[in-house]
């Protein structure tokens, strides 16, 4: 579509169209105006052209429009809206309601735009309504009535001041929505409420009517009798309006149901007429025979001048009975009715009584009181019972709510609340649907439903959701309360809060889980047992004792799985029974134990039984380790112990003898022999035989921690072992330089007799090991707070970085390392077990230096 075209056609929108769409320019001067006006005004465009616009306005709305085109004229932005009357041609006035906008700016149009609506028809109705509501309110002022209007479409209601000042509340307390109106509805009222207005609205009832208590913002409640009526409907027949009144009937409805309480009580019992003096003490001058049938009393007894109607009262209620009375009669009232109070039969037990009262008068002048005694000791004890129920549930730690035939909720106790998270206030009115947490469907509600409302009751753990979002597990019981016709008149529930029991059930059956997954999983045999036998096993304990089943394991005894006796001899049911005891009283209990299989062969084990909670009651859970290959495995370290100490006495004694006879007969020779050629060869055989010594000396002191069964070390003096050996290896190596570098302190460190084996080594080693012309070694020693730190150092040829790592045989299988030899293993073997450490480092004369750091004793 062109531009053109666009034009056209709004030109020919504006032309057409119902409402009055002007043009005035700012002095108000009409400078366009469409053919609406001669519809709604009778003028024809062309007559307002020119004209100014205010001149055909109402003189008293003149001044009102005036101000909006002001308003408007110098605020471009702003836009008003008014009602005003505009004179038509034929002179009489219509109600226009005109929007203003600002388009002067605009190249078009120029000026302030309006654009009028004729409302004459809806001013003229509102005018009535405004007569018509005037009219009513001093109507409905006159007699105590409250009106209300119920938009049924939005649920919004606008009620007067009257209705709600009835009840004590402000307009905005009561809300603009019909379910403020719903929540001060007395719950017993609620359903026969409901019922008359569906009745209603289903156009089953000519007008909706319901006598009903309302609660008053104090708290008390009210009677008032609404009645009301749709005013509209849609085309469907659907109500969308309804209007109506509240009438205030408290003091009318009270009367009424004091005169039917008064005549149920004659329908509970006979009624004793009495006749008293208007006397203290109320002497009798009348009482029914009836009284001797009601109260044990003879009429004769009673009519005595010496009794009086006060002596029969119970005493605690003696004084409050004439309080009242006196109370009453101070208000001058021809009738008195008393609050319940006891009486004492002639048999002495104590009966309730109702009493109604009149005085009787002669010349305005009270001559004596008549009136009647009615027996309500059931009534009492029935509402005594009720109370007693009442206290009983409003204690409950279980939530209790009661509903209606449909699911209202009409009360709800203290520990629904605290479960649920919904007070009083929130739950009343509402249904269980509240609780719904999505977890079931229609159909497990419908079963609900249809349970509850055949007369049966329902039992069931349910997930429900808590005011506050959070998650619930209730075990809820609802059953129908029903009258005397069996028919349902309401329903009570009653909600156990188990969701921490349902936690904890999870949990235990997660952790039941996973100690049977253990159970079954372990490389070890597992039992469960008490004093009587075993409970339960796992496979493993089956395929270690050569049992087809757990239900004939259960029929062995632990000492049934054992030979008669013990490897010590003793029996094994008397020991086991002591185990057994053991555990149960200490809480556990670790043993080695000889079982049997099935079959008749026996195996060693370990055996660790751990007392627990089982069903209520203590049993224990027994660990069995087969250590069968355990066992061989120390038999044959054993065996080789007693190889290693053969081997340790021939280095001993056999080998070093005959090492020692060589040496003795080759210093006899070169004592004999002066052939200066032969003396090198007499020297290096002396040599090695020393050397050979020396080895079985490091083979057996190898041997011996190696046999060892783990010496404990203690404190050793440091100074007197450096010295001894610093001597012996002066006086072997008479051709090296021995020397210490600072004096030696006089301290004890952690250690055992194997000590002096660590510094030979060393010392021995570097001078050994040298390949200087003269050997040179020097010794330090360094104290520290908690060690001791022993340094020895030589000028040989050192020991490579990459061969550190290996020297002490460190991380190799055995003593086929890359080390020096058996000696320096020795010596790792020796300080690691001090607790100490041994290292190698470069010397400052280019050789190696060994620094052995070994704790000081405490």
């Amino acid at each position: 579509m062109t531009g053109s075209g666009d034009f056209e056609r709004c030109r020919r929108l504006i032309a057409e169209s119902n409402d009055i769409v002007a043009v005035v320019d700012a002095d108000a001067t009409v400078t366009y105006v469409n053919a609406a006006v001669r519809r709604v005004l009778g003028y024809a465009p062309a007559d307002l052209i020119g004209d100014a616009g205010t001149a055909y306005v109402h003189p008293d709305d003149r001044d009102t429009l005036t101000d909006a085109l002001e308003t408007v004229r110098t605020e471009p932005d702003t836009s008003r809206r008014v009602d005003c009357r505009l004179q038509r041609a034929d002179g009489s006035w219509r109600w226009i309601e005109a929007a203003l906008q600002n388009r002067i700016d605009d190249d078009v149009i120029d000026g302030i735009l309006v654009t009028g609506r004729d409302i004459t028809e809806r001013k003229e109705r509102e005018s009535e309504l405004v007569t018509t509501k005037r009219r009513m309110e001093l109507a409905l002022e006159g007699a105590n009535l409250g009106i209300w209007d119920w938009d049924m479409r939005t649920d919004e209601v606008s009620r007067d001041e009257l209705l709600t000042e009835m009840l004590g509340y402000t307009q905005a307390e009561m809300g603009d929505r019909m379910r403020g109106w719903e929540r001060v509805v007395h719950p017993e009222d609620r359903k026969r409420h409901d019922e008359a207005l569906a009745a209603h609205i289903s156009d089953r009832t000519p007008y909706y009517w319901c006598d009903h208590r309302l609660k008053t913002k104090s708290g008390d409640w009210k009677w008032v009798r609404t009645i009301g009526t749709v005013v509209e409907r849609a085309a469907d027949g659907t109500p969308t309006r309804a209007v109506g009144i509240h009438q205030d009937i408290d003091d009318r409805k009270r009367a009424e149901l004091a005169l039917e309480e008064e005549r149920d009580m004659f329908k509970e019992g006979p009624a004793v007429v009495f006749k008293w003096e208007d006397a203290a003490g109320w002497p009798i001058e009348y009482v029914s025979e009836n009284v001797e049938e009601v109260l044990g009393y003879t009429p004769e007894e009673l009519r005595s001048r010496d009794s009086r109607y006060i002596d029969i009262v119970h005493e605690d209620d003696r004084a409050r009975v004439v309080r009242e009375a006196n109370d009453l009669d101070s208000e001058a009232v021809d009738s008195i009715t008393l609050n319940p109070y006891r009486v004492i039969t002639a048999s002495g037990d104590v009966r309730w009584v109702k009493e109604y009262t009149r005085a009787v008068e002669n010349e305005n002048e009270t001559t004596h009181l008549l009136g009647y005694l009615v027996d309500i000791t059931e009534r009492k004890r029935r509402e005594r019972e009720l109370q007693q129920f009442k206290a009983a549930v409003e204690r409950s730690a279980h939530a209790i709510y009661i509903t209606d035939a449909e699911g209202r909720i009409e009360y709800v106790n203290p520990a629904f609340e605290r479960i649920t998270g919904y007070g009083a206030e929130a739950a009343v009115g509402a249904t269980p649907r509240i609780l719904k947490s999505g977890e079931y469907d229609d159909e497990f509600y419908e079963e609900f439903w249809e349970t509850i409302r055949s007369g049966e009751q329902w039992e069931a753990e349910m997930i429900d959701e808590r005011a506050d979002d959070e998650r619930i597990v209730l075990n809820q019981t609802v059953a129908p309360i029903t009258d005397d016709d069996g028919g349902v008149r309401k329903f009570v529930a009653v909600a156990r809060d188990i969701t921490e029991r349902k936690d904890r059930e999870r949990k235990l059956r997660e952790r039941e889980q996973k100690y049977r997954s253990l159970f079954e999983d372990t490389r070890d045999a597992l039992m469960v047992f008490d004093r009587d036998g075993y409970l339960d096993c796992n496979e493993r304990a089956l395929e270690l004792f050569g049992v087809d089943s757990v239900e004939e394991f259960r029929e062995y005894t632990p000492w049934a799985l054992s030979p008669p006796r013990q490897p010590n001899g003793r029996g094994s049911k008397a020991a086991a029974l002591e185990h057994v005891e053991t555990a149960f009283e200490e809480g556990e209990a670790f043993f080695e134990w000889t079982h049997q299989r099935s079959d008749g062969t026996e195996f060693p084990s370990e055996v660790k039984l751990s007392r627990f909670e089982y069903e209520g009651q203590p049993v224990l859970h027994a660990l069995v380790r087969d250590v069968t290959a355990r066992k061989e495995y120390e038999r044959r370290l054993e065996e080789q112990r007693d190889n290693l100490d053969v081997l340790n006495r021939v280095l001993r004694h056999d080998i070093r003898n005959d090492l020692q006879v060589i040496t003795g007969y080759v210093e006899m020779l070169a004592d004999e022999c002066d052939d200066a050629a032969t003396d090198a060869h007499f020297e290096t055989v002396q040599e090695t035989a020393d050397h050979a010594i020396g080895l079985t000396r490091v083979a057996r002191e190898m041997a011996d921690v190696m046999l060892s069964t783990g010496e404990a070390s203690r404190p050793v003096d440091l100074r007197a072992v450096l010295r001894n050996e610093l001597d012996e290896v002066r006086s072997t190596y008479s051709r090296a330089v021995v020397s210490t570098e600072t004096s030696i302190p006089r301290t004890t460190v952690e250690a055992n007799d194997m000590l002096t084996s660590v510094f030979r080594n060393l010392l021995k080693n570097a001078i050994q090991h040298n390949d200087a012309e003269t050997p040179k070694v020097n010794l330090s020693v360094t104290e520290r707070d908690a060690t001791v730190v022993v340094r020895v150092a030589d000028n040989g040829p050192g020991i490579p970085e990459a061969q550190r790592e290996t020297i002490f045989g460190k991380g190799e299988k055995g003593l086929d390392s890359q080390g020096t030899g058996i000696g320096l293993y020795l010596v790792d073997t020796l300080v690691e077990g001090y607790g100490g450490a041994v290292d190698v480092e470069d010397s400052d004369a280019g050789g190696a230096a060994f620094v052995v750091e070994l704790p000081k004793a405490e």
